[in-house]
Parts: C-alpha cells; sequence; structure tokens
C-alpha cells in the first residue's frame, strides 16, 4: 500500500515563494475550503505533478509556475510503501527531479522517460490512468470511468488486478514465436539447399571449371564495379572538401560578429543600468527636500545643479543606448546571415562523413573478393575425390531433427501465447472478478440511496435497470445521478485495489464533488459511506459549501489569497 505522508509546494499555481506544507496522513477526512482562486485544488494538482510531471488540468505545463515569481516552482512529496520511504522533488525552472529511497537519491538514467518508468512501474505500481480512476475524483480533467474507451476501461482493470504482466508475457511469447518462425523458415531453406545438394552430388561432378570460370568472371566484374564505387565516392569527398573551403572564412566571420554582438549586448545593458540610476536620483530630487538621512534641507540650487548634471547624463545615455542598439542589430543580422551559410557548410560536412563512412564498407569489400578469386583460382581443375554424400545425409537429417524440435516447441507457445491473449487467462481473472466489483458497485449505489441494478460485463459494457426492470444507459441518468455512480465505481476501485493491493493507498481527494450535481440526501449518505471507509483513509474535500460541511469534518483546511499568493489560513 502506498501511504502519502507529506506534500509540499512553493511557486507552484498560486503559491508563493513561501512553501505549503499539508500532512497528507494525519487526519481522517479534511475539508479544504476558500473562496475561487484561492488555490484550493492545487493540493491535488501538485500530487499529480510530482507523481507523473503533468498536471490534472489540461494546461501548459510552463504555467505550473507562479506568473508573479516566475521561477523556483518546486513540489515535494513523501510516502512510503511496504519496504521503503520515498521522497520526491520535481521543479520548474530550474528543472528539477529527483526520486530519494530512504533518504539516498536514486541515480537518474540517461533518459528521464526511463526515469518517470522507473517510478511509475517499480516503485509506485500505478499510472496517470489508475490514478485519476483511484485517487482523484471531480477535478476538471477528470474522466469517469462510464466515458473512458473500451480500451481505456481495459488497461484500468488489469493494472488494478495487477495480471497487466500477462499482457508483458503476451509481448514476449509473440516475440518468441516470431524469432521462431525465422528460425523455421532458415532451417526449410537449409534443409532445401542440402537436399539439392545432395541430388546434384548424386546426379553430376562435371563442368568444375566452366563453374570455376564463370565465378571468376563475376567475381572479376563485380570486384570492377566496386572499385569504381570506391573511386568515385574518394572523387566525390575531394569535390565536397573543396567546396568547403571557404567556409572556413564565413567561420571567423561569423566568431567575429557574434563576440561583437555579446560585447555590445553587454555594454547596452551596463549603460542601461547606470541609466535607472540617474532616472532614481531624479526620482529622488523630485519627490524629496529635506534628506533623509542627515535630515538637512536640500537646496534648489543644489537640485537645479544635480538636474543639469542628470539632465547630460539621461541625454549621454540615450545616444549611447541608441548606438548600442543599432550596432547589436547590425551585428545580430550578421550572425543571422552567417549562421544560415554555417548550415550550408554542415550539410556538406554530413554528406562528406555519409560518403567516408561508406569508403571502408566498400574497401572491406574489394578485400573479400580478391581472397574469393584468390580461392577460386586455386581450385583444383578436377575434384579431388567425389562430394562426401553420407556427410551431406547425415546434416539433412540433424536439420530436419532441429525442425520437428522448433515446430514442436511452437506449438507449446502457440497454445501459451491463446491463453495470454485478451480472451485467455486475463478473461478469466476478469470473469472472477466481476461479481465482486458489481457487488461492490451496487453496494455503494444502494448506500447512496440510489436503487439502481448496475452490471458490468467481461468487456467492461455497463447493462442498468431499475427497481420495475427499465433498462438504461448511462447517459440516460441526471448530473446528479451520474455522480453518484461515479462515486461508486470511484469505492468500487479502490476497494478491489485494497483487495488486490495493487494501487491501493491511503490518499482519496474529492474535488467539488459535493458541490454540483449531489443534492442533500446524497450528500448526506456519501458522508456516512467515507465515514466508514477503512482507517488509514485520508479523505481530502474540497468545496465551496463551507456552510454546509463545516460541521462534518473535524479538520478543516482555509485557503485564502495574501498580497496575491495563496496561503493557508493559520
Amino acid at each position: 500500500m502506498i501511504v502519502f505522508q507529506k506534500v509540499k509546494y512553493q511557486n507552484f499555481l498560486a503559491s508563493g515563494n513561501a512553501p505549503i506544507e499539508i500532512a497528507l496522513n494525519e487526519h481522517p477526512a479534511t475539508l479544504i475550503v476558500g473562496v475561487n482562486g484561492t488555490g484550493k485544488s492545487t493540493l491535488s494538482e501538485a500530487i499529480c505533478f510530482a507523481l507523473f510531471g503533468r498536471p490534472l488540468r489540461n494546461i501548459n505545463k510552463p504555467k505550473l509556475v507562479n506568473s508573479i515569481n516566475g521561477r523556483d516552482c518546486l513540489v515535494e512529496l513523501d510516502f512510503t510503501t511496504s519496504s521503503s520511504s520515498y521522497k520526491i522533488k520535481r521543479g520548474i525552472k530550474p528543472t528539477v527531479f529527483e526520486i530519494l529511497e530512504n533518504g539516498t537519491l536514486i541515480p537518474s538514467p540517461a533518459s528521464v522517460q526511463d526515469y518517470q518508468t522507473l517510478l511509475e512501474q517499480h516503485i509506485l505500481k500505478l499510472n496517470y490512468k489508475s490514478f485519476m480512476q483511484v485517487v482523484v475524483l471531480g477535478s476538471a480533467s477528470y474522466v469517469p470511468f462510464m466515458r473512458l474507451t473500451t480500451s481505456s476501461r481495459r488497461e484500468i482493470i488489469e493494472d488494478l488486478l495487477d495480471i497487466e504482466v500477462f499482457g508483458a508475457m503476451n509481448a514476449l511469447t509473440k516475440e518468441e514465436l516470431t524469432e521462431l518462425r525465422v528460425e523455421l523458415d532458415k532451417l526449410t531453406q537449409a534443409k532445401d539447399l542440402v537436399s539439392e545438394q545432395v541430388r546434384m552430388a548424386q546426379s553430376f561432378t562435371e563442368h568444375i571449371e566452366d563453374q570455376r570460370q564463370q565465378q571468376l568472371a563475376t567475381i572479376d566484374a563485380t570486384l570492377a564495379g566496386v572499385e569504381t564505387t570506391v573511386a568515385k565516392l574518394e572523387e566525390d569527398i575531394t569535390d565536397l572538401t573543396n567546396d568547403l573551403a571557404p567556409y572556413d572564412a564565413v567561420q571567423a566571420a561569423y566568431d567575429t560578429a557574434f563576440a561583437k554582438q555579446q560585447e555590445y549586448e553587454k555594454l547596452f545593458a551596463s549603460i542601461t543600468s547606470r541609466d535607472k540610476k540617474v532616472k532614481k536620483e531624479r526620482s529622488f530630487y523630485d519627490e524629496h527636500d529635506t534628506c533623509p538621512t542627515c535630515e538637512q534641507d536640500i537646496s534648489a540650487d543644489f537640485k537645479q545643479g544635480r538636474y543639469a548634471v542628470l539632465t547630460k547624463t539621461e541625454a549621454d545615455a540615450a545616444k549611447a543606448i541608441a548606438q548600442c542598439q543599432a550596432l547589436i542589430t547590425k551585428y545580430r543580422a550578421q550572425v543571422d546571415t552567417l549562421d544560415g551559410e554555417l548550415d550550408k557548410a554542415a550539410v556538406i560536412r554530413k554528406s562528406i562523413d555519409a560518403i567516408t563512412a561508406k569508403i571502408p564498407v566498400h574497401q572491406a569489400r574489394v578485400r573479400e573478393l580478391h581472397a574469393e578469386r584468390k580461392r577460386t583460382e586455386q581450385a583444383p581443375m578436377a575434384p579431388v575425390r567425389t562430394v562426401d554424400v553420407e556427410a551431406l545425409q547425415k546434416q539433412l537429417t540433424d536439420l530436419q531433427t532441429r525442425h520437428e524440435e522448433l515446430s514442436r516447441k511452437r506449438v507449446i507457445i502457440d497454445a501459451a501465447s491463446m491463453l495470454l491473449r485478451d480472451n485467455g487467462i486475463k478473461a478469466k481473472v476478469i470473469r472472477h472478478y466481476i461479481p465482486i466489483i458489481n457487488r461492490s458497485i451496487n453496494h455503494y449505489l444502494t448506500a447512496m440511496d440510489f436503487p439502481i441494478l448496475f452490471n458490468l460485463d467481461d468487456e467492461f459494457a455497463e447493462t442498468i435497470k431499475s427497481r420495475y426492470r427499465d433498462d438504461f444507459s448511462y447517459d440516460s441518468f441526471s448530473e446528479g445521478e451520474k455522480k453518484r455512480i461515479d462515486l461508486a465505481l470511484l469505492l468500487t476501485w479502490r476497494a478491489v485495489a485494497r483487495l488486490k493491493n495493487s494501487a491501493s493507498t491511503n490518499l482519496l481527494i474529492l474535488d467539488e464533488v459535493f458541490d454540483s450535481s449531489l443534492d442533500a440526501n446524497g450528500t448526506e449518505e456519501f458522508l456516512k459511506i467515507i465515514a466508514a471507509l477503512e482507517s488509514d483513509t485520508n479523505i481530502f474535500v474540497i468545496s465551496h459549501k463551507t456552510d454546509q460541511l463545516v460541521d462534518k469534518f473535524a479538520h478543516t483546511l482555509v485557503f485564502e489569497k495574501v498580497r496575491g499568493f495563496s496561503q493557508l489560513r493559520p
């Protein structure tokens, strides 16, 4: 079971530099309230970002950084599994992604995707889709199970039942079958070849010299063609090298222009900085008649004198800034133009490298052909002895035996492949759990005072009937009734995950579930359900219904905006 302990975030969405830290396993049920825009839903966004590197809502990842501070966005998430404790650090500007196990950093592979795969498959054993079905309900990007495609439903169920391993085994079996087919094809070809050799050895042994001469002619023709190709490749390299020579001057000009551009950009920044100081001093004299340090009056003559100096300094700075901008523009244009020319040089170098790589291959072929020609020339004019037909027969027998062994192995793997398909072992496991799943769904629907009979079949299609046996579909119900079904499914998936110990977790986040579609009776019944959940479940309810819900929870978190940043009320 994954036990989430705490999450801490700063400069994430509406939060500022002051970190917000929330304990995730201290209270059985926590109500999160606050007016719109105060950061109530940031908790679930931060947890999702820490785990999967993506937001819950359909927003661009860079927009997760607080727009005021614009950097140092960091989320830290602590959790434990049955064997270890982990801390995930993930941030933007600068980019951070670290996984610590028992306080020790797990080295990151070369690929960030491989690091994420390690987290999801070997530590969490929970992917994003399952997280959305088991942990979070009601967020803006949440897609109810009933609105998922059949393949997505299957993926989630297989993940919860911990049977996705059969899919991996099926993929490996397919690979092995492919390899077997290739090897069997090779054996068949080898058998045909040896059979033909036996037939030929038994039928004739003449025309050896003619065949040798034909072989030599073929070798000579091939050799001439390969040598011509090598000569042409070397000629192409010479031509391309000559074409590349003029670009040395272009590179030098580019380096000079780029250095000038950087030089004037630094000068521009320096002049601009000094100009800001001059303007700040002018503003000081505009706003003060008394020195705030020594408390002496600043005379008008002194101000006029300083104004004259400052005016001249500002004029000089404006002139210098304009000159710098003009020079920066000039050299930037040169850099862009020369960069385009250097791209052409890069294309030429790439062509040279490609041709250079081909030459050793052809040269090796030339050596092979010379060796083959020498062997052919030194072959005896007539066979020293007749072909060993018995040896060929033995070779053919060995090939047939190997072919039969692989054919028997293929039959076994074919049978295993059939068992590992979706309609094989996985289907049997799913059929075993479908009645349990349906009983759980209907248990929660009944507990929420929604007397319908809801059943999923082996293909995860729903059948819904009322007490009068009328048939319904999910879309036939009102939004409030759909919400009850979604809640029942969410609680069922959590129960199945706990039963299988696959995607089981202490955390359950309900984002504004009570604010829209659930009526007062549905709200009351669902509160009873979550109150009866396992003692190691920690529920966070995000809601606007402060007056109606605050007395239902022993612990409440209140978010508010302070100077434009989201904060927890002390």
